[in-house]
């Protein structure tokens, strides 16, 4: 996924950063006193033994390698891995002398004279020039635009698999709430509803676009991105929402709705419908009985007027409010 920025928007992105170089060292050091934040999605160690060794060896060569780029999180006052994950475990692990499997880290395809080494058999005068071996880093600073991050993630992810925006917002949002939303996503009855157990994180997205939806309506703008974002970042600590307002709004809506529809309620044609989903997860808890809601839902899932309301600018203010004041009035009106 790419997160454009909108026409409307400036293109210039507010992201203020300087370098700093570190030993070695002082990079595993920090790892195993954990000063490093580290994804969720960045956390599965994926490099071979050959490339982990050839990167130990390019620093024993004195060759140059890519910068870390980090961000000093604002929160903690840790950094933030955006990219270099795999190599800042690779020191970790070549240190500790072993990988996470339990298998001895040997120096493998390497030059001859450090093929089978260890961190503990290099000579005295190579285990010194490794640990005091220089990596630069790129630290983007506390006061960073959270949109720049988000470009950041995408562009300088190097995980081999594309990240979506949850993904992201649970790595710079860390906290209280991310934790919730990941605790909600794997509610027996939410799992019936969504039927996914491919991608959690896009399910936690919907939790998070309820919630925000249901909250803070007033404040959104059509961007949905930054919406869930900002909102996100606000309630980190459910400091402003509560944990237990979230749970009780959460489950007495997929409880109902799972009880008087099914577990079909969000496929009306055999796939996940978001808009469907936004509109009935934010018109349930306005208070609804079920036998008048089951009537609603069939003539909603065969309304042309609110199909075609899903069609065209669907993350609009207006066309969002079309469709939340259009399925309330359509309950409102239906009679048995």
């Amino acid at each position: 996924m790419n997160y454009d920025i909108q026409e409307t928007e400036s293109p210039r992105l507010e992201v203020e950063y300087y370098g700093a170089d570190f030993p070695v060292d002082t990079l595993v050091k920090r790892m195993e006193e954990q000063e490093f934040i580290i994804a969720e999605f960045q956390r599965q160690y994926v490099w071979k033994e050959e490339e982990a060794s050839r990167f130990i060896e390019t620093l024993l060569l004195g060759l140059p390698i890519p910068s870390l780029f980090l961000a000093k999180d604002k929160f903690s006052k840790k950094y933030l891995v955006i990219d270099g994950q795999q190599r800042l475990k690779t020191l970790q692990y070549f240190f500790q002398g072993f990988f996470p499997n339990g298998k001895v880290f040997k120096l493998k395809g390497v030059v001859q004279q450090l093929e089978g080494l260890t961190y503990s058999t290099l000579p005295s005068s190579e285990r010194r020039e490794l640990d005091n071996a220089i990596i630069h880093c790129v630290i983007i600073s506390e006061s960073y635009d959270p949109r720049g991050i988000f470009y950041l993630f995408e562009r300088l992810n190097t995980t081999g698999t594309p990240l979506n925006p949850q993904e992201i917002r649970n790595a710079i949002y860390h906290g209280s709430f991310s934790e919730l939303l990941q605790d909600l996503s794997n509610n027996e009855t939410w799992r019936k509803l969504y039927h996914k157990d491919d991608i959690i994180s896009n399910g936690q997205e919907l939790i998070l676009r309820f919630l925000a939806l249901h909250f803070d309506l007033v404040h959104y703008s059509g961007n949905m991105i930054d919406f869930l974002n900002k909102f996100m970042l606000e309630n980190k600590d459910l400091n402003i929402i509560s944990e237990n307002e979230i749970k009780n709004l959460f489950f007495s809506t997929i409880d109902f709705l799972e009880n008087c529809i099914g577990s079909e309620v969000f496929y009306p044609k055999k796939s996940f419908n978001t808009l469907l989903f936004e509109s009935l997860m934010l018109l349930t808890p306005k208070g609804l009985e079920c036998s008048k809601f089951k009537k609603a839902y069939e003539l909603l899932t065969n309304d042309q007027h609110f199909w075609s309301l899903t069609k065209h600018s669907t993350t609009s203010k207006k066309n969002l409010m079309k469709r939340l004041e259009y399925v309330e009035e359509l309950y409102r009106n239906t009679h048995l």
